[in-house]
């Protein structure tokens, strides 16, 4: 497996249904004979999930999506997707960590932020790994490495800019299925239900 620095194309997932997922007492959530419930949050940090559905398309658009899919082999490499509904971190809301094992690396991160009815917020952090090349600003300096959302070097302190979503197909096997034959364009090529998965913290050759 690789993780390769391409992209799922941002004009299919456009239109993509999901976002954050997260996991809790394994699936299945245990009430007790009294009615009270037991949950136990599995996932620290979310994991995305979307369906794309490619509909009807001529080969001007299809093409590029069959030639994506023969290059990341099912679900054998990673990529970067576009997720339409969050892929913006604004000033303020970015910021660093200590990178696991490598103080001298800083990991991005982006804060969400909602008020409590007492005046205070609750927060949570999210690692950005695939900030995007040419939209992003550190405040301290610093060099960015856009496979990673790694900063080495300077003192970084904040961000701003955009980021992709590092992701997997979810099948190995492809389901096109032609619609019709359009006299002036070709065939009309179609795809629904194409599963794409968020990956974390993966070890890639």
């Amino acid at each position: 497996m690789a993780d390769l620095n391409i992209r799922f194309p941002p004009k299919i997932s456009l239109n993509a249904v999901g976002g954050p997922g997260f996991l809790t007492s394994g699936g299945a959530i245990p009430i007790m004979a009294s009615g009270a419930e037991s949950r136990t949050q599995d996932w620290e940090l979310e994991r995305g999930q979307w369906v794309v559905s490619h509909h009807a398309r001529v080969p001007a658009d299809w093409e590029p999506l069959l030639a994506f899919i023969r290059v990341v082999a099912g679900m054998a490499n990673t990529f970067r997707f576009k997720d339409w509904t969050d892929y913006i971190c604004a000033a303020g809301s970015g910021f660093f960590v200590d990178a696991l094992g490598s103080p001298s690396r800083m990991q991005m991160v982006k804060r969400y932020s909602f008020p409590t009815l007492t005046g205070g917020t609750v927060t949570y952090d999210r690692y950005i790994t695939k900030p995007i090349d040419g939209t992003v600003t550190v405040t301290g300096g610093g060099t960015v490495d856009y496979a990673t959302g790694l900063v080495e070097g300077g003192s970084p302190s904040a961000w701003h800019g955009e980021f992709d979503c590092w992701c997997r197909l979810n099948s190995d096997i492809m389901k096109a299925q032609v619609i019709t034959r359009s006299l002036s364009e070709g065939l009309l090529v179609g795809w629904d239900n194409i599963e794409i998965v968020e990956v974390t913290n993966e070890v890639t050759a």
